[in-house]
């Protein structure tokens, strides 16, 4: 609704920091974070600094519990992957936003976990990851998610 704020309707569920450590070479995961309370995700991911011949691949796992029971990747309903191009030194500076819908999830086996892992390649890529949660289904969305409020 045009009203709304948008902290009113997005919740942070999970956040990989642009750190020295997730820029770094290697497998970063967001942890499996619960989509019960959600209609929709949004993985958003803001792309900075990249050395040369690094590449960032991004990859998306439903479960059926926050410790990654029954890994699977995510597909739509029309069985495409939801997973983006490789992302090389030219797109840095660039983001990528990728939305999950709850019917996309496998619900009618117990899936409703999901995870986000970004694969570092070849040198260093500072990235920052954020999982949003939008349209809570039963209860408002916290006020404490974000640092500043506004009015």
């Amino acid at each position: 609704m045009y009203t709304e704020q948008f902290t009113e309707v997005h919740d942070i569920l999970a956040t990989l920091k642009p750190t020295a450590v997730n820029s770094a070479v290697g497998v970063h995961n967001s942890g499996y974070v619960n989509m019960a309370d959600y209609h929709r995700a949004f993985v958003w991911l803001a792309l900075g600094d990249a050395d040369a011949g690094a590449t960032i691949d991004v990859a998306i796992t439903e479960a059926t519990s926050a410790a990654g029971a029954g890994a699977a990747a995510l597909l739509t309903i029309a069985g495409a992957t939801k997973n983006p191009a490789q992302i090389v030194v030219a797109d840095a500076g660039g983001h990528v936003g990728i939305e999950v819908r709850s019917p996309e999830l496998d619900v009618s086996n117990g899936y409703g976990f999901i995870n986000v892992a970004v694969t570092v390649t070849g040198d260093q890529f500072v990235y920052d990851l954020i999982i949003f949660g939008i349209v809570s289904r039963y209860e408002p969305v916290g006020a404490t998610d974000f640092l500043y409020l506004l009015p």
